[in-house]
């Protein structure tokens, strides 16, 4: 009964937060109250209605480059924990009997879970991989939660950074934003080499 309604609250705020979509947009442009921005940055990063891409760069926007950083880096951090809780407590052993259950989910998982830290690091850098769906994985295939929180905080910097820094700077100073665009992608580039899997006997 508790997991069934969890799922129907947690249902139930994607339905909200998707109707008052632009109303919360909105409300973020005018109100300046750090605390309740940080709440509201947590709900929309729980509940995926809008490309997250898109608030960090209007917080970037409202509150500038660094504590648009700091604001959406902490709501990012405390709904990847909460997300990983709900799913590790609640949901593991149906997930984890479905990662098993699907012979290349299973061997992927298994070489997660022996560089664990690295792996979450590198899919938190990497844009194209949603968010919410490595903090479900997280959960489900039971990753050492102290190591997931540090990689994910780690791994989500330079994209916060990036976004953040468009949104501050892109209309004043487009120049500058498409440097700091160009330094992510070398990032991401230099992170992909250096996280490669280790074969032995490559020199």
């Amino acid at each position: 009964m508790r997991k069934w309604l969890t799922v129907l609250l947690y249902v139930s705020g994607i339905i909200l937060a998707f109707i008052y979509r632009y109303d919360i947009l909105d409300w973020l442009r005018e109100d300046h109250n750090l605390l309740l921005s940080l709440g509201a940055a947590t709900l929309l990063a729980l509940f995926p209605v809008l490309p997250y891409k898109l608030i960090i760069g209007l917080f970037g926007y409202v509150y500038g480059s660094a504590a648009g950083l700091l604001l959406c880096w902490a709501a990012t951090t405390l709904a990847a924990a909460a997300m990983y809780g709900i799913v590790k407590y609640l949901f593991r052993d149906k997930a984890h009997a479905y990662l098993t259950s699907v012979q290349a989910l299973d061997k992927f998982t298994a070489a997660v879970q022996r560089r664990p830290f690295a792996s979450i690091v590198l899919a938190r850098l990497v844009p194209l991989i949603p968010q919410t769906a490595v903090n479900v994985y997280a959960g489900a295939a039971g990753l050492p939660f102290w190591s997931y929180l540090a990689a994910s905080g780690i791994g989500k910097i330079p994209g916060i950074a990036l976004y953040a820094y468009l949104g501050d700077q892109i209309f004043q100073n487009p120049r500058s934003a498409v440097i700091a665009f160009s330094v992510y992608t070398s990032v991401l580039l230099v992170a992909g080499l250096s996280l490669r899997p280790y074969r032995p006997g490559r020199k």
